[in-house]
């Protein structure tokens, strides 16, 4: 990975001392060097920068204050680069990654490098299991909510069943089980997910039963809160109290027996 760094600082000798023991890393490309925090702000608004190499002490605007400015959007790894050690605690306050206090030499430079390229490539990886993230429900979100089809296999061979001609479902374990008219079938998924997923023709009496009010034949009231529903097929189920409310809104109008 190539690292972007600026070098700002007043002293042009500073300037270049630390610029040529910047060249020895080739995974470092500087951009620029500035010597004042107004010119540094102006490119980091305008640019993607990894490492800011910063002097405090600098007329006009110092680096603290160049801290203080900074885009919202800038991420970039703070060094500060001074003369006097009585701004270091000042300046990790400014969440600054490093203090250099010069004359440093190469291998105390070294040091900050690498705590920064750290911290770098930690930030890069959280980005991207965070597009990836986003990029998987992105993805469950653009797919159709209606599950059309089941995918079945069973002895060795791969069929497909029909939401149409399912019956209901009924939750066995970490199964359910898929009913049509005239036999049933194993298939592994929760009674949430096919919740949010059947077509609307599908409705939830219960907590382990799903019926598709298309193949009910019948259905009666039986006195307790709960519903009775014979379907087409000549099986029975028998909704729970707590559904109440929603089989009511579903039956609402329609006739017992239609």
């Amino acid at each position: 990975m190539i690292y972007k760094t600026i070098i700002v600082d007043d002293e042009p000798h500073a300037r270049r001392y630390l610029s040529e023991l910047l060249s020895n890393d080739e995974e470092v490309n500087e951009l620029a060097q500035f010597g004042n925090g107004k010119e540094a702000l102006k490119f980091l608004n305008e640019n993607k920068v990894d490492i800011v190499f910063l002097d405090i002490e600098m007329p006009n605007i110092n680096g603290l204050e160049v801290i203080k400015s900074l885009p919202s959007d800038c991420k970039a790894e703070i060094i500060f680069t001074t003369a006097y050690n009585q701004y270091a605690i000042t300046a990790f306050e400014a969440q600054a990654l490093d203090y250099l206090l010069k004359p440093f030499d190469e291998t105390r430079l070294i040091k900050a490098l690498e705590r920064a390229k750290t911290q770098i490539d930690l930030k890069a990886n959280r980005d991207l299991q965070q597009k990836v993230s986003m990029l998987y429900q992105n993805f469950n979100t653009a797919k159709s909510p209606q599950l059309h089809e089941f995918i079945l296999k069973e002895k060795g061979l791969e069929y497909k069943v029909k939401s149409s001609k399912i019956y209901a479902i009924r939750a066995e374990s970490v199964y359910v089980t898929l009913i049509t008219q005239n036999s049933q079938h194993l298939y592994r998924a929760t009674m949430n997910d096919l919740e949010t997923r059947l077509p609307s023709s599908f409705l939830r009496i219960h907590r382990s039963v799903i019926i598709n009010m298309d193949f009910v034949k019948s259905w009666k009231y039986q006195n307790d809160s709960t519903f009775e529903f014979k379907m087409s097929n000549q099986l029975s189920f028998s909704s729970a109290r707590s559904y109440q409310d929603r089989v009511k809104m579903v039956l609402n109008g329609k006739e017992p027996g239609s």
